[in-house]
């Protein structure tokens, strides 16, 4: 695991939280670790991991993006997102490269885990909704396609033109549906995770927006490459 894992964290004024889950890294993938500061007010610090750090803000997907490319051109070929306010359960997420054995990506879902109800309940109605729509059009089943946790093979990501997606939240969507669409398999592995006041959550207008642009990309999914 520790020659092939890159793990992939944005982090956005998160440093707390970002101390946190550092901690419950094992030691041995320290060299693995791709810490994305998206322009913190304050400067993400995090010794003995590598930091690449965003001038200014870009955006949740492009923040993605840098760390993706970063860990292509290192030649990792198993990559997981882990969410540097520690909303997903690290644990968890690493364990999603059990899933890549088989998969061309890997959701950590929070509906395997108690029916997804510790996740407040107006998000938790819009989820399931919009993968309710995304199943019916793909022909899939999957129970969650709305979760941060998520990893990949690294050669589906560098067949994917990911860089023509969002910088915004909507990019988690687009490639997602980029890969539905191509036929990509995707598996599932249930994810435990936290809702308390360190935890970044998009706040109701950007859902709006993301809930349409999910809506847009179900109906008109990018293509793959």
């Amino acid at each position: 695991m520790t020659m092939t894992l890159a793990i992939v964290i944005p982090a956005y004024n998160t440093q707390s939280a970002l101390d946190r889950v550092l901690t419950e890294l094992p030691s041995a993938l320290a060299d693995n670790v791709i810490i994305v500061d998206d322009g913190s007010t304050v400067p993400i610090i995090a010794t003995g991991f590598r930091v690449i750090r965003h001038p200014q803000n870009k955006g949740y997907g492009a923040a993605q993006k840098t760390g993706y490319d970063a860990a292509l051109a290192m030649g990792f070929d198993r990559i997981v997102l882990l969410h540097g306010d520690g909303q997903y359960d690290t644990q968890d997420v690493l364990a999603l490269t059990d899933v890549l054995a088989a998969c061309d990506a890997a959701i950590g879902s929070r509906f395997l885990n108690n029916g997804g109800h510790q996740i407040p309940m107006w998000r938790r109605m819009g989820n399931r909704t919009l993968t309710f729509m995304a199943n019916i059009r793909f022909g899939t089943q999957v129970s969650e396609l709305h979760s941060g946790a998520r990893g990949f093979r690294a050669d589906t990501l560098r067949r994917l033109d990911y860089h023509r997606f969002s910088d915004d939240y909507i990019f988690d969507h687009q490639v997602l549906s980029a890969l539905l669409n191509s036929g990509a398999s995707i598996g599932e592995r249930r994810v435990r995770c936290a809702y308390d006041e360190t935890v970044q959550s998009i706040a109701i207008g950007p859902s709006i927006r993301y809930a349409l642009g999910v809506v847009g990309t179900i109906l008109s999914p990018p293509k793959q490459g």
